[in-house]
């Protein structure tokens, strides 16, 4: 009786902040929420608002939103299917989740316990591992009853992909896309990924190494755009993006892209010069166009979209336009791009 009731508190509270988030942002935006003068405001027009002045801001929290909301569907979608199972099997719904859950809700190891206490022994005051030991393993047995629920729910969803259609769309940006974009695919692709990076950030790194695999494995269906987004904090990024669109003026962006991320540390005017010539480019002409800045406003223009749009660390990738910050793993950027293939 504790396990369920325990399940259906957490599912309830959940849920209840769910509701009560979504209530506050479905306002139409023809909505008037202030007069002045006798003059209208909408709620439109405070979102426009916000999004010219705090545009970083806004792409999080409806992010934010957008992730809440989806917690909240599959947390309603494995109770429909859990009330599905329970009536296919004659039983009541405590009944099933009594004979399902207790297989499904883990054993506590020493080896939990230690990680905890480790992650954490900064805030226990000064406490032996011992003195915290008792308190960590209750704080892990109050979260298993929850954890094997979700487990079990997982499960029932995963038999069940044809009975399971998903329609809550996401947060979306149009991001310009300008004809000298660096880009990779046909640009009819259903899948498009605008990325900014920075070459001299070691998150972009592994977000390039990610994405490489991610384009291989796709191909046609995904149009791939690059756009600059040096960081102040990374004195060589702004000139090294620069060397990128001086390549690209000769056909070599790409091979350029490469051996940049491949050099991260190295990216002094100095050494891309010396990688153009590594990678047969007209070094001259290079040269004058590093050393002229003469692509220094196409940057600054890519840096003023992106901050447009929200971008205010990298990498950031826009994916039919759903943002995606930092480098996240292959699998989630994998399972984002099914979903668009699916849409």
């Amino acid at each position: 009786m504790r396990l369920t009731i325990a399940i259906r508190c957490g599912v309830s509270l959940f849920l209840c902040i769910a509701s009560s988030t979504w209530l506050f942002a479905q306002q139409p935006g023809t909505d008037v929420v202030a007069r002045v003068a006798g003059e209208s405001i909408t709620f439109a027009d405070v979102d426009d608002a916000w999004r010219r002045n705090d545009a970083a801001s806004r792409l999080r929290m409806l992010q934010d939103l957008y992730d809440t909301r989806v917690r909240a569907l599959d947390i309603l979608i494995g109770e429909r299917l859990i009330e599905r199972e329970a009536e296919r099997r004659g039983l009541s719904r405590d009944a099933l989740l009594g004979s399902e859950l207790p297989s499904r809700t883990l054993s506590i190891t020493e080896e939990e316990v230690t990680l905890i206490y480790e992650r954490n022994r900064n805030q226990f005051g000064g406490r032996s591992y011992e003195d915290m030991a008792p308190e960590i393993r209750a704080f892990i047995e109050s979260q298993r009853p929850m954890q094997a629920l979700h487990a079990y729910m997982n499960e029932l969803r995963r038999d069940a992909t044809d009975d399971v259609t998903v329609l809550l769309e996401p947060p979306r940006q149009n991001v310009d896309v300008l004809e000298e974009d660096p880009s990779q695919g046909p640009a009819s692709a259903p899948v498009e990924i605008v990325e900014f990076s920075d070459f001299d950030c070691p998150y972009c790194k592994r977000a390039t190494d990610i994405l490489s695999q991610v384009l291989a494995e796709f191909g046609d269906q995904v149009h791939f755009v690059y756009k600059d987004y040096p960081l102040p904090s990374h004195p060589n990024a702004f000139k090294a993006a620069e060397a990128g669109n001086c390549a690209n003026d000769q056909g070599k962006f790409w091979d350029f892209h490469d051996k940049m991320f491949a050099s991260q540390g190295s990216l002094d005017v100095p050494s891309l010069k010396e990688y153009a010539a590594e990678l047969g480019l007209n070094v001259e002409t290079f040269s004058a166009c590093l050393d002229q800045g003469e692509h220094a406003n196409r940057v600054q223009r890519d840096l003023e979209i992106g901050s447009a749009y929200g971008v205010s660390s990298t990498p950031t990738l826009f994916i039919n336009g759903r943002v995606v910050v930092g480098a996240v793993p292959y699998e989630s950027l994998v399972e984002i791009l099914r979903e668009e293939l699916r849409r």
